[in-house]
């Protein structure tokens, strides 16, 4: 099937999912804002994909799974698929979701006692030209909160005036969180800034099963630098076995 055919069938996908997707919390803990701590949070999880630069069609997918607060790791699932669905600009979840779901799979038959409360996903959620990225579509494959985190802003029409490099100077001066808000009044997410002296913010947005002012919290506490916690490690052990396989000589 043609990119373009492919293109116009996910988008009436994603259409329908979108009606799906709950942007109010529905969780299993809750958050005190007098304490500024959360209650009955004990298990996050993070996902990542990598792609060897000498093949990009082999996915190496790395779910990692914290206890919280203490943000230590429990337990690591890590997968080498080959993808055979092309990539196309909007469109990351439909290829990278099977991947996704193998991972979980294999999760909840070795420690089901480990699924975790929220998942930080290496990507975007509603912060989207369809308001419906990877975050978004993982969360409702699996029905699990799920949170956007990523690592660079998002281009796209209603956004169009946002761009990093002011935002950056808007960290340089003070600022802890931008709304990401679109020409239509939408609002897609928020720049986040890291813990300590950092100005380089990630971009957080809700996924499914959380409202953006929760995932903004949990992303603030399972943060002890830039990058979360469970999407950090997740994203070291991906990326370690991509250059293993990199570095094999054909």
């Amino acid at each position: 099937m043609a990119d373009t055919d492919l293109a116009h069938e996910w988008t009436q996908l994603q259409s329908q999912l979108l009606t799906q997707v709950i942007e109010h919390d529905d969780l299993s803990f809750s958050y005190d804002p007098h304490t500024n701590e959360f209650s009955g949070l004990h298990i996050v999880g993070g996902v990542d994909i990598s792609y060897p630069r000498t093949n990009p069609d082999h996915a190496i997918v790395a779910l990692s799974i914290l206890s919280f607060p203490s943000l230590t790791l429990l337990h690591q699932t890590t997968f080498q698929v080959s993808i055979d669905v092309p990539y196309i600009a909007g469109f990351l979840a439909f290829r990278e979701i099977h991947a996704y779901k193998q991972a979980f799979a294999s999760l909840q038959a070795e420690r089901p006692d480990l699924m975790p409360q929220i998942l930080l996903v290496d990507g975007n959620g509603t912060l989207h030209p369809r308001r419906f990225g990877s975050a978004c579509h993982l969360g409702i494959e699996l029905n699990i909160p799920t949170i956007g985190v990523a690592k660079n802003l998002l281009h796209f029409d209603d956004l169009s005036h946002v761009g990093a490099k002011e935002l950056k100077g808007v960290f340089r001066e003070g600022a802890r969180e931008v709304e990401l808000k679109g020409q239509s009044g939408s609002v897609y997410g928020r720049a986040v800034r890291p813990p300590g002296l950092a100005s380089n913010p990630v971009f957080v947005s809700t996924g499914h099963r959380v409202s953006l002012d929760t995932a903004v919290r949990v992303v603030r506490a399972c943060s002890k630098v830039r990058v979360p916690e469970p999407i950090r490690v997740a994203d070291q052990q991906s990326r370690k076995i991509a250059q293993t396989i990199e570095s094999i000589v054909p």
